[in-house]
């Protein structure tokens, strides 16, 4: 049963108090008993009560603009479906524009992915082989025009909550955010997650796990991917922080400087290791925990390579050729 808005409106009002509405159905209903978009209640239904279940759309709204002249106007967003709503100041509840909810109760044998809401845009080609232009499957917006400095009330442009969780979960098919990118093999994406912003503005956590005191298996999990470059690619110049709180603040880092070209571990007292692209290591301090003392002058050995005991320091001077020196008190 394939109906358009118009259909489904004029099947939804009972023959003795229709009312005639044209577009955009700008005649109220409200209160008048009869169902309507400016009045309650609107109940679509698909096999309510019995009735055969009807595989089709149970409101469907086509738009067709394929050889519409024009193309619409700069900048203008065309709605195929808009609910607009507005709170009260003193709104004690949840107010929800649209809201998609499913009863699933299908067996894991019947293999059936249900979906509580799905947006897919097809990126199809132009008549003329030109690129097809930028396509957006889901967009989210949470605009802050109150004007508030440091508002203290959210303004999340998408939340993922996943309920009912008890106990561990073994197989981890509990996912709160999973992005799954290529459904056909050989598909290549660009970027599986990335933050970015215009210019001038600032983002102050690109990744946080925000409350302090939550528990986490793993941080950043790369164990189950095989990377043709870098698993992690950091800019010259930028750092690892490695003792950092809540807030950002930290007092040892690991970082590249790109001015003499040397891995550094930084920390308040100033840097502690740093070894250059030739190979020099500079150190604060060197502790030979693990020596490996060699049993004779020709015990295997790589040159360079070092030991101690409490009578001599060890130096192999070239493969498995040893030389050693006394140590003495003073």
């Amino acid at each position: 049963m394939k109906l358009s808005l118009t259909l489904a409106l004029a099947l939804l009002t009972s023959p003795a108090a229709a009312q005639t509405l044209t577009l955009p159905f700008s005649k109220s209903v409200a209160n008048s008993g009869q169902p309507g978009l400016q009045g309650m209640p609107l109940f679509l239904s698909n096999s309510f009560g019995g009735a055969t279940f009807d595989d089709r759309a149970t409101l469907r709204v086509d738009r067709d603009v394929e050889t519409a002249s024009g193309g619409g106007k700069p900048w203008w967003t065309y709605k195929a479906f808009w609910a607009n709503t507005t709170t009260s100041y003193v709104s004690p509840g949840f107010e929800w524009t649209i809201t998609g909810e499913l009863n699933n109760r299908s067996r894991k044998s019947a293999n059936a992915q249900n979906v509580a809401v799905n947006g897919t845009a097809w990126k199809k080609p132009t008549d003329n082989g030109e690129e097809t232009g930028t396509t957006w499957a889901g967009n989210f917006n949470c605009v802050d025009q109150t004007g508030k400095a440091s508002p203290t009330t959210s303004c999340i442009a998408l939340e993922l909550d996943i309920g009912g969780v008890v106990g561990p979960d073994p197989n981890r098919q509990r996912v709160l955010s999973h992005a799954g990118g290529g459904g056909e093999p050989g598909s290549h994406v660009a970027y599986g997650y990335m933050v970015s912003t215009s210019q001038g503005v600032t983002i102050d956590r690109a990744f946080s796990t925000a409350n302090v005191g939550s528990t986490f298996g793993i941080g950043l999990d790369l164990a189950g991917a095989s990377f043709s470059g870098a698993a992690i690619l950091m800019a010259p110049g930028q750092w690892i922080g490695l003792d950092g709180n809540a807030d950002g603040k930290f007092s040892r880092f690991l970082g590249f400087n790109p001015a003499d070209g040397s891995l550094t571990y930084m920390t308040s007292s100033g840097p502690m290791m740093r070894i250059a692209d030739d190979g020099a290591a500079y150190v604060g301090r060197l502790v030979e925990t693990i020596p490996h003392v060699p049993a004779s002058s020709i015990a295997p050995c790589v040159t360079g390579e070092r030991a101690w005991d409490q009578s001599y320091e060890y130096r192999c001077i070239a493969p498995n050729r040893w030389k050693r020196a006394v140590l003495s008190d003073w």
